[in-house]
């Protein structure tokens, strides 16, 4: 499995994302090689399978990036409706604590 166990990928830099991209790939290729047993280098595919393996994965990336999307949308939707609640709410504490100011 080549990968070196002295090494702890979320310190190689001082950038925690950096850090983290390189700790996913790392993982990535363990899965990689338990699950195909040769590294990307040994393996000869035709250039057209890596192609259209890149195809499918940025088509499954679209759909969640697609799906990501939505739930914002339904985010922002909901985040208005409680602002426009609160708001509400705050007008009729104001116009309540004036009626009773008018009231005294």
């Amino acid at each position: 499995m080549a990968v070196n166990p002295d090494i702890d990928p979320s310190s190689i830099t001082n950038d925690p994302i950096v850090n983290n991209v390189v700790e996913l790939i790392v993982k990535r290729h363990v899965q990689g090689m338990e699950k195909f047993g040769k590294t990307m280098s040994n393996n000869k595919r035709p250039m057209s399978e890596w192609v259209d393996e890149t195809i499918e994965e940025l088509l499954d990336a679209v759909h969640y990036l697609t799906k990501m999307k939505s739930m914002f949308q339904e985010f922002d939707t909901d985040s208005d409706k409680v602002k426009t609640a609160l708001k509400s709410l705050e007008q009729g504490k104001t116009s309540t604590h004036e009626k009773t100011k008018t009231e005294s």
